[in-house]
């Protein structure tokens, strides 16, 4: 109907764009009812069109006005209705998640802060105590400084003792304590001394250039990162060292997204792959929490765990150099890194047991439902972990 002189086809991108302004201007027609929609859609798109052809901007062809009108008023009035709808479901989000790198970035994560993140209650706390495992740098840290900054009283435990001492100097809220979590011997006398805690984030992590086994045998990142965390708790649970309620996070990574849960590696790992064995420690992880949570002995607490998106910390730069000098300008912050870690410690918002969280939001742990262990996979990762807690 219009000519091709007076309305190039790229202009049909300048649909996208109107798109773009509808959180300023028409997202409260998402209230109103489809036929309002629809009405509005074909009124609107007839009358700017009718109006361009009289101020000569388009011109048509021998075709009349009135199909320029029927036809624009048909066209708006499907378009208008269905981009609200595209509006509503945030598409291009989706899409933006579906890339990962621009979900499990920096821009990831201030777009999801945008739509999920929920204001909290940011009380003093004056008799609440935390415990954060590996909190003398990176997420740990972040977490332990957000803690004490909201006055919770923070113990952190790791390996580095220097490190630890600073820590714990620099700040009257938290204390530190030396332990290896891979010495499972340490675990226990830890856990038997212990003071009581409300909230724990299990977030110790590493990955070793070569492979290196623990007094037992066992692979280190699966004898301190799965093996010792579940100890540590296990331990606080039958010695009564957490409180009813208490909030339980284990940090895990999103590299387990494209990792099978593998037992002869967990058990074994003849060819060991740090990045490989990492996943593999992370996958089990959240295969333990959704088991845990599944668990009578568990029901007075509050098991989750969590993927803190790409962080910069000094952690990855010594484990995946290549990976932070590609990425290194789109990577999260340590304190963003942090972020859920926070919120699921203190929301008032309903948590599911055993979940996985990303970004302040409920995820799947599973990518099209792929490498979801079987019962007998999870029934034998409960045994590895349970006889290696006797």
């Amino acid at each position: 109907i219009i000519t091709k002189q007076s309305y190039h086809l790229s202009y049909l991108a300048l649909w996208p764009i109107f798109i773009v302004y509808y959180d300023d201007i028409f997202s409260h027609f998402n209230k109103s009812s489809k036929f309002v929609q629809i009405f509005i859609g074909a009124c609107g798109g007839a009358l700017a069109y009718y109006g361009a052809y009289n101020l000569g901007a388009i011109k048509i062809t021998d075709a009349s006005v009135a199909n320029l009108i029927g036809f624009t008023f048909v066209f708006w009035g499907i378009f208008f209705p269905l981009s609200l709808k595209v509006y509503s479901q945030d598409v291009i989000g989706k899409i933006l998640d579906f890339s990962v790198i621009f979900s499990f970035d920096r821009t990831g994560y201030q777009r999801h802060k945008k739509i999920y993140a929920k204001q909290f209650k940011r009380s003093i706390f004056e008799k609440k105590y935390a415990l954060v495992t590996g909190g003398t740098s990176g997420i740990g840290f972040a977490t332990c400084m957000e803690l004490a900054k909201l006055n919770v009283n923070v113990e952190t435990i790791g390996r580095n003792i220097d490190k630890g001492n600073s820590l714990q100097q620099s700040n009257p809220n938290i204390n530190f304590e030396p332990l290896d979590l891979a010495d499972w011997e340490a675990v226990e006398n830890y856990s038997n001394k212990s003071i009581r805690f409300d909230f724990v984030v299990l977030n110790a992590g590493g990955m070793p250039n070569n492979k290196e086994v623990n007094k037992q045998g066992v692979e280190l990142q699966m004898a301190s990162q799965l093996i010792g965390h579940y100890l540590l708790i296990e331990n606080l649970r039958k010695q009564k060292k957490l409180n009813k309620g208490c909030r339980i996070v284990w940090v895990s990574s999103g590299g387990m997204y494209l990792k099978s849960l593998d037992l002869e590696s967990l058990l074994n790992n003849f060819n060991y792959d740090k990045v490989s064995t990492y996943a593999n420690v992370k996958r089990a992880q959240v295969t333990l929490v959704e088991e845990l949570s599944k668990s009578t002995v568990w029901r007075d607490f509050v098991i989750t765990a969590m993927h803190p998106g790409w962080v910069k910390t000094a952690g990855l730069d010594e484990a995946l150099p290549g990976f932070v000098a590609k990425f290194k300008n789109r990577l999260r912050s340590p304190e963003e890194g942090a972020a859920t870690i926070i919120w699921l410690l203190l929301t008032e918002s309903k948590l599911k047991r055993g979940g996985f969280y990303f970004d302040w939001h409920l995820v799947s742990p599973y990518l099209f439902g792929l490498f979801n262990p079987s019962r007998k996979q999870r029934e034998q990762l409960l045994k590895i972990v349970y006889d290696r807690a006797l």
